[in-house]
């Protein structure tokens, strides 16, 4: 009998093996499977991909799946399923965030704030007895007078105003100047803001320029008057382009006033559907509609089931006018000089003897 042992290899490959053979046998095998286990990996890796790619596209319903795709850990995948090795660029390990409707539109200060000190509204600011003494006692040598003089401050019946008009017209020191702009930023910041209730998106149609309301929320005043498909052209007789126009003349009112709205309403037929006027577009009927605001606090209770970020655009605009306000007011920097190594430290203090 031959010494040679046949054997069968079931699979892709069948080959006879002898004993004299068995170390190339076995790094045949070797390379097939590794080869296999490769592959493997490979392909699951380009599943994940896939699955990450489908869960941000779900997290981004705006976005198209193409875009949705992240590159994580050197492996991308296209929407056919088939994966490479690419290099791995550091900006695109965090996902970057789209406004939708804000994309494309800068975030610019909020005007309401920046005209707190502009010179039209200080040169009519009188400064109450109250603030000044308060500010007085901001320089106090004792820590707990200042500590409720900054409390004092922020009164309610202290206007953002008067302390701006303090911080333009009055020589203050440095912890004066500090104490007066946090009291001013957080009364800023807590402006009362008006509101419609409702959420919208851009017309997308340069020949119907606007927002469209895509929703109405309940109990609040827009609910009352207008309709989901109405697209707001004009408010108070200014135009509205986009969303950041929207929120600059709705939230820089207070509650309780009154705007005027020129809407555009759809046309619809018996069943619902909006009419044609024969040429592709909408037939509309142009509204003049009186709406008395409220209060934007009561969109927050909304936030959680029809979440917005109006509100936080408006304080990041809010936050951009008062960057504006401390570049204005804030102390100046201290000068330090040093004459030689061994001379003592000249300090040159703005408004010092």
């Amino acid at each position: 009998m031959s010494s040679d042992i046949g054997a069968s290899l079931k699979g892709r490959h069948s080959l006879q093996v002898s004993s004299s053979s068995r170390p190339e046998c076995v790094r045949h095998v070797w390379h097939c499977t590794r080869g296999r286990v490769a592959a493997a990996l490979l392909a699951a890796a380009g599943s994940t991909a896939l699955a990450w790619a489908s869960q941000d596209a779900l997290r981004d319903p705006p976005m198209q799946q193409a875009d949705a795709l992240r590159i994580r850990g050197g492996i991308a995948a296209d929407m056919q399923g088939n994966v490479r090795k690419v290099p791995v660029d550091p900006a695109m390990q965090k996902p970057q965030i789209f406004r939708g409707d804000l994309m494309g539109q800068p975030v610019t200060p909020a005007p309401e704030v920046l005209r707190l000190w502009s010179p039209e509204v200080l040169s009519t600011v009188k400064i109450s007895a109250k603030v000044r003494a308060a500010v007085a006692a901001l320089d106090s040598t004792e820590f707990q007078e200042r500590r409720e003089a900054s409390s004092a401050l922020m009164d309610a019946s202290v206007a953002p105003e008067q302390l701006f008009a303090t911080l333009d017209r009055e020589q203050l020191s440095t912890e004066q100047r500090e104490r007066l702009l946090a009291a001013a930023r957080e009364k800023v910041l807590a402006l009362p803001r008006g509101a419609l209730g409702i959420r919208m998106q851009p017309s997308g149609d340069p020949q119907r320029p606007g927002v469209e309301i895509i929703m109405l929320l309940p109990g609040m005043p827009a609910s009352a008057v207008l309709k989901v498909g109405d697209r707001i052209e004009e408010i108070d007789g200014k135009s509205v382009a986009n969303s950041n126009d929207l929120v600059d003349l709705i939230q820089s009112r207070l509650p309780g006033d009154t705007v005027k709205l020129r809407v555009a309403r759809p046309e619809r037929d018996e069943r619902g559907r909006p009419r044609l006027d024969g040429q592709g577009g909408f037939v509309e009927q142009r509204l003049n509609v009186d709406m008395q605001l409220t209060t934007a606090a009561d969109l927050d209770k909304f936030e959680g089931q029809f979440p917005s970020m109006s509100r936080s655009l408006v304080l990041e605009r809010r936050l951009l006018a008062l960057q504006q306000a401390e570049e204005r007011f804030a102390p100046k920097p201290i000068a330090v000089r040093r004459r030689g190594p061994e001379e003592p430290v000249d300090l040159d203090v703005p408004g010092a003897p």
